[in-house]
């Protein structure tokens, strides 16, 4: 799954596309000081990320997470007891589009989060501060398992993605 991500990303690059314009949110003084307090292996892995880095607040402190990253994209993912969890967000888009076109600007809009159950995998895509993210939920046993099956699970992690860091 992850490796199907990463390839689709790096195919983007080929494309005729290009990169949205990253609209940061204001820092806080919560956020600064609460960066600091986030695991070294992941401070490392998103350095150099020049987009805002999300990551499911309830899972920050796991040993087993994974990330790839590189300046436009990240992947981070998440073993979980019969599931894996992937939040990836990334800045490029793949139609050409003119810059401060009425479409660029669509496309950077904010749009609602929508949960679809598709392929035995529960996911939403979402748009943040001009921003493309996905959260994706895989069971390993999705007609038994409920968090697959029901999308309260993956509205309570996309409930609690929290800001971890960026570059600008």
């Amino acid at each position: 799954m992850r490796s199907i991500l990463i390839i689709l990303i790096a195919f983007s690059y080929a494309n005729a596309g290009g990169l949205l314009q990253v609209d940061w949110p204001k820092p806080t003084k919560q956020h600064q000081k609460s960066m600091r307090a986030y695991p070294k292996a992941i401070r490392e892995k998103i350095k150099d990320v020049t987009l805002p880095v999300y990551l499911p607040r309830y899972y920050i402190y796991k040993k087993d997470m994974s990330i790839v990253s590189d300046k436009e994209f990240y992947t981070a993912t998440i073993p979980l007891q019969g599931a894996t969890l992937m939040v990836a967000g990334d800045r490029t888009y793949q139609q050409k589009v003119k810059s401060g076109a009425k479409q660029l600007k669509e496309k950077m809009k904010a749009i609602d989060a929508k949960f679809v159950l598709a392929e035995g995998m529960m996911s939403t895509s979402f748009n943040r501060h001009g921003i493309n993210y996905s959260l994706v939920l895989e069971c390993d046993s999705p007609d038994k398992d409920i968090r697959c099956k029901d999308d309260n699970f993956l509205k309570k992690v996309y409930n609690g993605l929290i800001l971890i860091g960026g570059k600008r």
